[in-house]
């Protein structure tokens, strides 16, 4: 089985997901080259600042393979740009989000009472860097939120996962990403100062959470 990751831009790489056996990254900032639907093993879909709706000719391409893998029932996870990518897909509508945007460590809790993860905490404290919601189809079904945010994490039928946040975050990835993105952070009702969103470390939870959810994703490969 094959893994592709899809890599938006430097500074957010895959993170803890490097730890994957046999994945090859498709970077997108870089020349890419999509693998044939066939060969898709999993395909996992990394954040960016970029948005859903911006006219890049390599952001049609991507939306349009996207679209093609989950209509091929090809297991997926996408990762806050990457979960806006699938709802788009789907036949959600993504959009700024009304209350703002949400940067910085925030909890998320269980929004579902179905048995689709047992082994799902009630809340976690995870890292946010986004600004964008989204709606979803019916055959989606949300399992956490957070206080300005209903879409947190989504299952799309049986073997598509997205997460608005970011779980995949290293120490070192983190300081990338606000190095990389300072200007982001702008005051905001929900986004934190730089010195706070770097005073935290990632938790081993949230790493043991998102291999959790891969593995379950592995399985309908």
């Amino acid at each position: 089985m094959k893994i592709y990751i899809i890599q938006h831009v430097p500074f957010e790489s895959p993170g803890i997901l490097e730890q994957l056996p046999n994945y090859e990254l498709i970077k997108m900032y870089e020349s890419f080259t999509f693998p044939q639907i066939e060969d898709v093993g999993l395909l996992i879909v990394m954040g960016g600042p970029m948005g859903v709706h911006d006219s890049i000719d390599w952001l049609r391409q991507e939306k349009d393979f996207i679209r093609h893998v989950i209509e091929r029932d090809k297991p997926v996870l996408g990762i806050c740009l990457g979960a806006q990518l699938i709802a788009d897909a789907i036949g959600g509508e993504v959009m700024p989000n009304a209350e703002g945007k949400e940067v910085g460590w925030w909890p998320i809790h269980k929004s579902s009472d179905d048995a689709m993860f047992d082994f799902l905490p009630d809340t976690l404290e995870v890292l946010h860097w986004h600004g964008d919601t989204f709606t979803l189809p019916e055959a989606a079904t949300t399992f956490y939120s957070s206080a300005i945010c209903k879409n947190q994490a989504f299952l799309y039928k049986h073997n598509v996962i997205g997460l608005q946040f970011h779980f995949e975050t290293t120490s070192e990835s983190l300081r990338s990403l606000v190095a990389a993105d300072e200007d982001y952070l702008d005051g905001g009702a929900y986004v934190q100062k730089k010195e706070e969103i770097l005073a935290k470390s990632p938790s081993e939870q949230n790493a043991a959470v998102l291999s959790r959810l891969v593995d379950y994703l592995i399985k309908y490969a």
